[in-house]
């Protein structure tokens, strides 16, 4: 009777204990979408999304990502159209986007390499004052160094920027080596007479943004969950793109 009575309650305690597990892989996920204007190609935006889909998914969200103009993408994780931005740089302006908090650890840490003809040459900022550089508008960190550039032309995409450097009415455009690479290979001839120059011109963080009226305390969930993965090696290996 006893051995009978031992192996009913060992069961009981299995039945529990497997009970939160199995609760929790029938619970739903919450929707969650998040903005970006990187391109779907790029490694970075791939990077990113296949870190946050799993992080996300661990805090109970299931992640779509959605591609805006730049500005648009912006105001509408700003006002709730959408649930915050999927990478934006670590100095973004908060102070006119109220709505926005920052997810403290960074989603990537990326170079900035300067793209054009042969004749470049890149020495630091003070070696863009003589070229004129095309960049999609809403780049911050460009909006902010526009004074270092001879002349600055706004563009909706990277392809514009490269076909207004082929064409000569523009010098430069400004990037993630990954993502020039990736968005170069896919015309090679057409832009055969444009390259990635070195050394990058800058090194920036990006961090995922959250609306923290649509979801308070999100962004500090993340940002501990992501400080866990980058420190077990989760976060490396989810990077890894193929």
């Amino acid at each position: 009777m006893k051995r009978l009575y031992y192996l009913a309650l060992a069961w009981l305690s299995l039945l529990f204990i497997n009970i939160p597990q199995a609760y929790s892989q029938n619970v739903p996920l919450t929707p969650i979408t998040l903005s970006t204007t990187n391109d779907p190609r790029t490694p970075l935006y791939q990077q990113a999304t296949q870190v946050l889909n799993v992080a996300l998914a661990e805090l109970g969200y299931e992640l779509t990502v959605v591609t805006l103009p730049n500005k648009r993408s912006l105001s509408w994780a700003n006002l709730g159209k959408v649930d915050g931005e999927l990478f934006r740089v670590s100095d973004l302006d908060l102070a006119s986007r109220p709505n926005l908090e920052q997810v403290e650890q960074a989603i990537a840490v990326v170079d900035q390499s300067v793209v054009g003809k042969d004749h470049i040459v890149v020495d630091g900022w003070p070696s863009m004052k003589d070229y004129t550089i095309a960049y999609e508008r809403g780049t911050a960190f460009l909006d902010k160094n526009q004074a270092r550039f001879k002349g600055v032309i706004l563009v909706n995409d990277f392809h514009q920027a490269i076909e207004l450097i082929s064409m000569g009415r523009a010098d430069i455009t400004i990037t993630s080596r990954a993502t020039a690479a990736r968005l170069l290979s896919v015309s090679p001839i057409m832009f055969a007479d444009v390259k990635i120059h070195t050394p990058p011109l800058v090194e920036i963080k990006l961090h995922t943004y959250i609306n923290k009226q649509l979801h308070p305390n999100l962004a500090k969930r993340l940002s501990h969950l992501l400080f866990k993965m980058k420190q077990n090696g989760r976060f490396e290996q989810l990077s890894q793109i193929e």
